[in-house]
């Protein structure tokens, strides 16, 4: 479900892109990218530093972000 809805996510952000770009206001888009990724990347640094996560649970983990 949860790729389902990413791939929406991902199909609606083009289509709002090539529209942006469409109008010369190509810079808006990549700002509105920028700040989706830097919270994406903050996230998963986040989740990296959990102090409450032993070795096996981040090695666990990892393999389930290898599989998607």
């Amino acid at each position: 479900m949860r790729s389902v809805l990413f791939t929406a996510g991902a199909l609606m952000a083009a289509a709002a892109m090539y529209y942006l770009y469409q109008r010369q206001l190509g810079a808006i888009s990549f700002f509105i990218l920028s700040i989706v990724f830097f919270f994406l990347a903050y996230g998963q640094l986040k989740k990296r530093k959990q102090p409450g996560v032993s070795k096996a649970e981040s090695k666990s983990e990892k393999r389930r972000e290898n599989r998607r």
